[in-house]
């Protein structure tokens, strides 16, 4: 009984710990043909086409450190943000618009 009373208590604590929060990342369709053109002048991935999906939470923060949109700490335009979008544009060379 106090293997089964331990088992529980274990179990009840494990449960308890810190739940993960998923952020959404819906930066909407003129973010998705932005990040697409980005794409066209400046791959997120290795040579072999491996890499996050384009227009992804993950592919923007790859992009901002390939860019070098963040100091090392990782201050610098918020993510997503018009500000951020104008830096990895002036990166890139524009987006021949």
């Amino acid at each position: 009984m106090r293997v089964l009373a331990a088992i529980l208590a274990v179990g009840v604590l494990v449960g308890c710990g810190e739940s993960v929060v998923v952020k959404e990342w819906d930066q909407g369709e003129s973010w998705d043909q932005w990040a697409r053109g980005v794409k066209a002048r400046f791959a997120v991935g290795d040579a072999q086409g491996h890499g996050p999906d384009v227009g992804s939470e993950e592919w923007a923060r790859g992009l901002q450190w390939k860019l070098g949109i963040v100091d090392a700490d990782g201050h610098g335009p918020d993510l997503g943000s018009a500000e951020w979008r104008a830096a990895v544009e002036e990166k890139i060379g524009g987006l021949g618009e």
